[in-house]
């Protein structure tokens, strides 16, 4: 905790800073807080939606209005055992923070429930780079330790949660990790006109030969759902079978297949067995493993497709 001595100095300290640039890149952040943006993979005009929650301890000490806004901690359950001053009785404690006129108090000084306690003050703003057109609305002097906000996404963009000092006295609760800033970044990836990643369809001895394949959705996590799978290419020099979502696959050295096909479901690839008996033999059972067969890598494309 600050020595009260101290505390004039650090409030004059922190008012000096306020007009200036902080160099923020020496000050650990405090973490825990968590920032997404979805779909992370978009296509141009997609809303994206940002989700924050800053996960700070909730305590009587950060509350200016103790006990709910009522004369002490009383347990309920129903409103007219609050005293009928207007109090109700929520979540099983009376509650009176609905009569404090002020918002921004109201949710951040005040409990609700009244024995839950309250996190300290949040001074945070929220930065899109570049610029939406329209602009991202209420992205300045946020207050909220969880929330969200959305916009309109063209072009791949770098989303920025920034917060600054932390309820300045709020140490007076003696709350550890309370106090600091909170920096978060995310990137949402635009995909104009496609995207191609492979998938990897790797050799594992697992007991039997194997070439474990994946889920669309996890080789393009985050996808926006106008994304489809737009093709399928073999860039191997022996022909690989399998199977997309079920449906078998079969594809000679360097081709490939359109499709149109939303991203879930699994994926999956190897060589066709008559190439596999043309190399030396290998062993693999569930108690010895010798050599190794090749892997199965193909080429998948995903682009943007109009509802």
């Amino acid at each position: 905790m600050t020595p009260r001595s101290l505390r004039p100095f650090l409030a004059a300290g922190l008012f000096a800073l306020h007009g200036c640039t902080l160099d923020r890149s020496a000050i650990a952040g405090m973490p825990g807080a968590v920032l997404s943006a979805e779909p992370s993979l978009a296509c141009p005009g997609d809303t994206v939606v940002i989700a924050w929650d800053t996960r700070r301890p909730h305590h009587p000490g950060f509350c200016r209005f103790a006990n709910g806004n009522t004369p002490a901690l009383q347990s309920c359950t129903v409103s007219s055992e609050c005293g009928g001053g207007g109090a109700i009785c929520l979540d099983g404690f009376c509650n009176d923070c609905r009569a404090i006129a002020d918002e921004r108090r109201r949710l951040t000084e005040c409990a609700a429930p009244s024995n839950q306690g309250c996190q300290p003050s949040l001074s945070a703003r929220i930065q899109v780079t570049p610029e939406p057109d329209p602009p991202l609305a209420d992205a300045t002097g946020i207050f909220q330790h969880e929330g969200e906000r959305s916009f309109v996404i063209q072009q791949t963009s770098t989303i920025a949660f920034r917060s600054e000092v932390i309820d300045t006295d709020g140490e007076r609760a003696g709350v550890a990790g309370s106090i600091g800033r909170i920096d978060l970044d995310r990137q949402v990836t635009v995909v104009n006109p496609d995207l191609s990643r492979t998938l990897a369809n790797a050799y594992e001895c697992q007991g039997r030969p194997s070439w474990p394949g994946m889920r669309l959705e996890e080789l393009f996590a985050g996808a926006s759902p106008t994304l489809r799978l737009l093709d399928i290419r073999n860039p191997n020099r022996f022909t690989v079978v399998g199977n997309v979502n079920g449906s078998p696959l079969r594809l000679g050295p360097g081709e490939n297949i359109s499709l149109s096909l939303p991203l879930s479901g699994p994926v999956q690839g190897q060589p066709d067995p008559d190439f596999l008996r043309t190399l030396p033999p290998v062993i693999c059972t569930a108690t010895h493993s010798s050599g190794s067969y090749p892997s199965a890598p193909l080429q998948l494309t995903v682009g943007c497709v109009a509802d």
